[in-house]
């Protein structure tokens, strides 16, 4: 009938191009990565002209000559080597001067000479200048003073023999020859005594350490073994071992504010100071000996001991009160660095990043280190008097076009070593967004469709599609760095001039005080910057948006869900904290104790020698045996020193990268159910659980259960 309503089922909708796809809200859609696109183009062209820029004023200054940085300067301000004048006269030497008791070097009047000259010749030396002043009447009763000074140089006959230093100054044989390359003759000159020999001893012993390149390269293998296992434990226990650590903490919070307690004030409660002495001495098996003699009266510094005291009991509370009260948020934390060790595990071209990011980072500070001297070399020089010392010490006076190359060749390198940084954590994201949506019940069964080297996929589309935004959010932190390093040159600069009035020295203090402020402020504003950009990365990653963009909305979900963040973030950096010294410890106690007992392996290290050797491996058993000479050779607390450090540097590598996958898996989970559903296929019970509590579905029950009913729609003929 005509003008008669029928409700009928609306068709199903027509799939999106791919320019309707982009113009929809990222937020509608959480149920895996975006497809790709270029984002920030001016920020990654931006970038690009600059590295050039870089590049190209490098390559102007790279052929500049150096030797008014490097060579002396004489008593009339030319430098040696390079002044007009001075081009055969390349060293410097300071002549004798007749003094009541013998001859001593004259430091403030140096000139220069071709060669040290030998005892018995003769050198020019100045004399003390003399100054006439003559005054000439001119017209309308003014009077013109004329000051004329005069030097004479006078041949002076060497009394100190010298030999040429790093061949720019001719310093003293006795002093270059007897206390720099005699042991004995250096000690009696920095003083005797059991701090000197120990330090000495360890310099001796540093230079015998490339003589043991085997032993060095089982140190760093047993380091690396001791931060994989770290690794293995908390993939399979980290709540467990965070639980642990929280607990400790606090008991060591507690022990220490009895420690203080007893040592502050002894007779508040008798018989605390020797139970802590005795306990402490038997816990460390006689290492840590509390010297009962010493106290400290509570009753000369009350606040400071009741702040410290108050301070650890209050930390002691808090720490246990924290395993109670945050539990969910400690379960969710402790199986994001679960999942974190099993994508780092299964991944192995992850571990490749941190290297990468040192690598580069080594590199750019060589190239500043290299490029400054060069811009440096421009300006013009001239001598100033330290420490009674002339003509080794320059000021520079540069211009203002020389600042500007400077601050622009520091800004660039920073620059560099961000976008590397910020590359890298972006390949991080990129892996783990890939495996928290791929299909699979385990870590195993993603892995299989996942490419084989993802952090070189990540980081190919960081350098590609997302650039420019990497490159914005990496600006932000370098000039952040570049402003407090600019702000702590000025106040070297200020703090350099000399004591004046006491109005003066005020000001200075006030100085040092605005200064220290503002660059807390900056501090903490890089350190928001670094945060905020590293969860950006990772949104970048998933929805393929803008930087902009990617941190208004990494804001907003993680100011909405600040709880289970922070919590992830103390977990993570104690975690990273506690674990790299406890690493570092047991890796040192265990390479010292290994190699101070090496004559009670050595049957064994015998008989292996002798079954290699009937077993057709006479190479084999010839390292053994120069492993063991390395072993007889080394000491043993250096080879812990080293141990210890190598652990240090190498767990801490993992360990972030452990930390930045922690933080992805996070943010993953959140973005994931920012639209009430959670689409992931494999999640940890603790992720459900914390789903659950905030109203989210997952994709099984908001999907799969009812079938969806397709809206009615009225349609008028």
């Amino acid at each position: 009938m005509a003008g008669a309503r029928q409700r009928v089922l609306t068709p199903p909708p027509r799939p999106r191009t791919v320019e309707q796809h982009s113009r929809r809200q990222v937020s509608e859609r959480t149920d895996g990565i975006a497809r790709r696109r270029c984002t920030d183009p001016c920020c990654g062209l931006a970038f690009v002209l600059c590295m050039a820029a870089m590049a190209a004023s490098l390559r102007a200054v790279q052929n500049r000559d150096l030797q008014r940085l490097t060579r002396g300067i004489d008593h009339r301000g030319r430098v040696c080597g390079w002044s007009a004048g001075t081009e055969d006269l390349g060293l410097l030497h300071w002549c004798t001067a007749r003094m009541q008791h013998g001859w001593i070097l004259n430091l403030s009047s140096p000139i220069c000479v071709g060669r040290c000259p030998d005892l018995g010749e003769h050198a020019l030396c100045p004399e003390d200048r003399q100054a006439t002043e003559v005054e000439e009447p001119q017209e309308g009763g003014r009077v013109l003073l004329v000051r004329t000074e005069k030097q004479f140089l006078s041949p002076q006959q060497v009394t100190v023999e010298t030999k040429p230093w790093v061949d720019r100054y001719c310093v003293p044989a006795r002093a270059l020859g007897d206390a720099l390359a005699s042991k004995q003759s250096l000690m009696g000159a920095v003083g005797p005594g059991v701090p000197m020999d120990r330090l000495v001893g360890c310099y001796e012993h540093l230079r015998s350490l490339p003589s043991t390149p085997r032993l060095l390269a089982i140190a760093g293998a047993w380091a690396l073994f001791v931060s994989l296992l770290y690794l293995l434990c908390l993939r399979f226990f980290a709540l467990l071992l965070l639980r642990l650590a929280l607990l400790g903490s606090s008991l060591l919070c507690f022990v220490a504010a009895l420690v203080l307690i007893a040592v502050a004030n002894p007779d508040a409660v008798p018989g605390l100071l020797p139970l802590v002495a005795t306990s402490m001495s038997l816990a460390t098996g006689g290492l840590v000996e509390l010297n009962m003699a010493y106290t400290l009266p509570l009753g000369e510094m009350p606040i400071l001991a009741g702040v410290l005291i108050s301070g650890l009991i209050l930390g002691a509370v808090l720490l246990l009160m924290s395993c109670i009260s945050a539990r969910t948020s400690l379960e969710v934390s402790a199986d994001c660095m679960r999942e974190s060790c099993a994508v780092v595990m299964g991944m192995p071209s992850l571990l490749l990043l941190p290297v990468l990011d040192a690598l580069v980072c080594q590199v750019m500070w060589i190239v500043l280190l290299a490029g400054l001297p060069a811009l440096l070399s421009s300006a013009s020089v001239s001598g100033i008097t330290m420490f009674g010392i002339s003509g080794v010490f320059r000021q520079l006076h540069l211009a203002v076009v020389d600042y500007v190359h400077i601050a622009a060749l520091v800004l660039s390198c920073f620059w560099v070593q961000e976008l590397v940084a910020a590359a890298c954590l972006f390949a991080t994201a990129h892996s783990v967004a890939a495996w928290y949506f791929a299909p699979g019940t385990n870590i195993w069964q993603k892995v299989r469709h996942l490419p084989v080297a993802p952090a070189v996929q990540g980081l190919l589309v960081a350098l590609t599609c997302h650039l420019g935004s990497v490159a914005r959010g990496a600006f932000a932190v370098a000039l952040l760095r570049f402003l407090r390093w600019a702000l702590w040159a000025l106040h070297l600069a200020f703090a350099r001039q000399e004591e004046g009035e006491k109005s003066k020295r005020k000001s200075r203090g006030c100085g040092a005080c605005i200064t220290v402020a503002c660059d807390s402020i900056m501090a903490a504003l890089q350190a928001w910057t670094e945060f905020l950009s590293s969860h950006a990365y990772v949104d970048i990653a998933l929805s393929s948006s803008s930087y902009s963009a990617a941190a208004s909305k990494a804001s907003k979900l993680l100011r909405s869900h600040a709880g289970v963040v922070s919590t992830l973030s103390l977990v993570a950096a104690f975690l990273r904290l506690a674990g790299s010294c406890g690493l570092a410890a047991a890796a040192a106690i265990a390479a010292r104790t290994a190699v101070a007992r090496h004559l009670e392996w050595e049957p064994m290290l015998s008989e292996a020698r002798f079954q290699l050797q009937v077993s057709g491996f006479p190479f084999v058993a010839s390292q053994l045996s120069v492993l063991y000479e390395e072993v007889q050779a080394v000491s043993p607390e250096l080879l812990g020193i080293l141990t210890a450090i190598a652990t240090m540097l190498i767990s801490r590598a993992l360990l972030f990268n452990v930390e930045c996958a922690a933080c992805t898996v996070l943010y993953c989970l959140l973005w994931d159910g920012s639209d009430g559903v959670l689409d992931a296929s494999h999640l940890p019970e603790s992720f459900w659980k914390f789903a659950r509590d905030r109203g989210i579905a997952s994709k099984r029950s908001a999907k799969g259960l009812e079938p969806r009913r397709l809206p009615e729609v009225d349609l008028v003929r």
